[in-house]
Formats: C-alpha cells, structure tokens, sequence
C-alpha cells in the first residue's frame, strides 16, 4: 500500500527497502527542477563576472534575471551568490558547483545539437564568427570567403565585439563558435578550448605625418615637452579595453613622461583617426594597419617599439574539433591567415625610432 505523508510518497515495508529508496530518490528528482535557462543565466553571470554584465549577452533585464536565480536557489535550498556591495558578483561553494555543472551540461548540450545539425539537419551548420574591430577590410572578406567554402555551413554570422575578453565570454556562454582573440584572455578557459596560435601581433607608435621627424627625435631623446607641438602632449588608449592598456600607460611614462591620455576611445582604428587628424598619438596593433582607409593612411607614420604585444589565437570549443567542417575551417583559416600577415603584400613597413630614443614597452 502507497500513502502519502508529508509531501512524500513512503512504500510499505511489504514492499521491501529497495523500491521504497527508489520512490524517494524519484520525488528528491522531481522536487529538484533546475532548467537549461537558469544554467544559462548562472554560466553567463560566472564568465561576465555580474549580473549587470550579464544582463547585455541574455537579453534580459536584470529583475527577470534576478527572479530566475531565486527561483534556482529556492528550489536548491541553497544560496548561490554572495549578497553585498561588491560590483563584482561573488559565488557561494554552492554557486561555484553549480557554474561548473552549467558549463559542462550546456557544453554537452550545445555538441549535441551541433552534431545533430551535421548528420540530420538538411539546413547545415551555423557558423558564427567573432572578432575585434581591428581585424576588418581583408581579414574579413578572407574569413567569409573560407566559410562560403565549405558547403556543410549554410549560414555565416559575423559577430564584433569591443575586446578579446568579451569573446571570450560570448564563446562561452555559447553566442557564437569560433573567435580571433587576444591570447591574454584565454587564460582561464584553456581547457575547454581547442586553440590555434595565428600571428604575433606588433604594436606601433602611430604619430602624425605632419610632425617633423627631427622634432620626434629630440623630444624622444630629452624627455620634454616641445611647446610648439600639442599634440606630442596627448594620447589616445584604450583603458581597460586592450589587453596590453597597462603596457602603453607605462611606454608613455618611460618615454614621453610629459604626454597625457586626453582621448579615450572604444577601438584601435578610432584611436588612429584621431592621430590622423593631428591630434594625439597612440599605440596600435599591426594587423589594423592594412584594414585602414587609405586617407587615414597617408596621414599617419608608424614607428616600431621593441616587444611584441599580443599572440593573436583562434579559438572554439573543444568539442568542435571533432565536427569536420569546423575542423577544416579553423585549419583553412589558420593556413591563410599565418601566410597574409607573413607576406610583403600587407606593406607594412613601420619606421624605426629615431637614433637617441628610448622605444621599450
């Protein structure tokens, strides 16, 4: 005989020990009723670091992203973030459990369907491509022209975000599959990645063409200020969007003590539109250069610094290397890509600083 007590479902011992744990493990289950959404919603805020962060790559707004997580914890019976002041959102050991749970189910889930599309869905596959602003004009045609390619990919979705750190949590919060980025971000998600090292990007010092070069020299050299060129006393950076920002703010420290960062700016090529117009100076990645317009160009002198900046990587999950179209695009792409940014045809010849000066960055 079944009776119900207290919300549970307890078998008779006529019934024997076995299927009585068996009955209790199933209404613990059923009780238990996590969705794939709030793994989502928990996945995204752990990679975006809070909820406000998060709010941007869900689409929702922060009270229903709020309601969701109270509803996951009620029906954990466990808090999953600390509550409190810090920006930053701070997850319990509960929490922490759960991220990773999240990021292993959805990782499962999104190879799954993936697969499915390849062996089942007359459509094909879905290719959504992430990069920087940096990596336009050639790259992209370069990049589309390998996607029209493969005949199994039915649509190519390009996707621009403001840095390497937002890829990063893009790809893992599964919004697209492959991305260009920065090696810098890859840090703490190398193990869920199959990563392909690309280029090594060099960063220049762009400068106004109208400054003459024997003022660069003595102002390089003595570490003053010339009064008759403002813009020697300004830069354009990218705070906090560069993964190498800190690298520049110390370059210009050490080598023009006296030029301060009056621009800030989103991308790279924004940056060197503002020294095009004789405004500033900045520092920029050498893969940029080629996709600049020629106006901006002629405008512009790019000298070389000592160390290289950044290992541009191409990254997706782990799982996608098994899928062969991906496979073929990320070694397609990686062949092209190494070869184009090796070649004399880019006709990237960044200057030497002048004799005197102090380049290390």
């Amino acid at each position: 005989m079944i009776e119900a007590r207290s919300g549970l479902r307890m078998v008779s011992d006529a019934a024997g020990p076995a299927q009585g744990e068996f009955v209790r493990q199933r209404d613990v289950r059923e009780q238990m009723k996590v969705s794939l959404r709030q793994l989502e919603i928990l996945q995204a805020i752990a990679v975006a670091g809070s909820i406000s962060r998060a709010t941007r790559r869900l689409g929702m707004s922060q009270p229903s992203i709020s309601q969701q997580l109270a509803k996951m914890e009620e029906v954990l019976g466990a808090q999953l973030f600390v509550r409190g002041r810090n920006p930053r959102t701070e997850l319990t050991p509960a929490g922490e459990f759960w991220a990773d749970a999240a990021s292993r189910i959805l990782t499962s889930v999104d190879a799954a369907e993936t697969l499915h599309q390849d062996l089942f869905d007359e459509r094909g596959l879905n290719l959504s491509f992430g990069t920087t602003p940096s990596l336009t004009g050639r790259f992209t045609e370069l990049v589309a022209r390998i996607a029209v390619s493969i005949r199994p990919f039915s649509r190519f979705d390009l996707v621009w975000a403001i840095n390497s750190y937002e890829l990063i949590e893009l790809l893992m919060t599964h919004r697209i599959n492959v991305a260009v980025l920065s090696s810098e971000s890859v840090a703490a998600h190398r193990s869920s990645l199959n990563l392909l090292p690309l280029y090594e990007d060099k960063i220049v010092w762009a400068v106004p063409d109208s400054i003459p070069e024997e003022m660069i020299r003595d102002c390089l050299a003595e570490g003053s200020a010339p009064n008759q060129c403002e813009s020697l006393q300004r830069y354009a950076d990218l705070d906090g969007i560069a993964p190498w920002f800190g690298k520049t703010r110390n370059w210009y420290r050490g080598v023009l003590p006296f030029a301060q960062p009056y621009f800030g700016c989103m991308t790279h090529e924004s940056a060197v539109q503002i020294v095009a117009a004789g405004l500033a100076t900045c520092h920029t990645p050498i893969s940029l250069i080629p996709n600049l317009s020629a106006s901006v160009r002629e405008r512009v002198r790019f000298y070389e610094v000592e160390e290289s900046a950044r290992e541009v990587m191409l990254a997706m999950p782990k799982h996608l290397a098994s899928v062969r179209p991906f496979s073929d695009f990320a070694e397609q792409l990686a062949t092209s890509v190494r070869k184009e940014y090796s070649s004399p045809d880019l006709e990237i010849r960044p200057l030497p600083l002048p004799d005197g000066a102090r380049a290390g960055l």
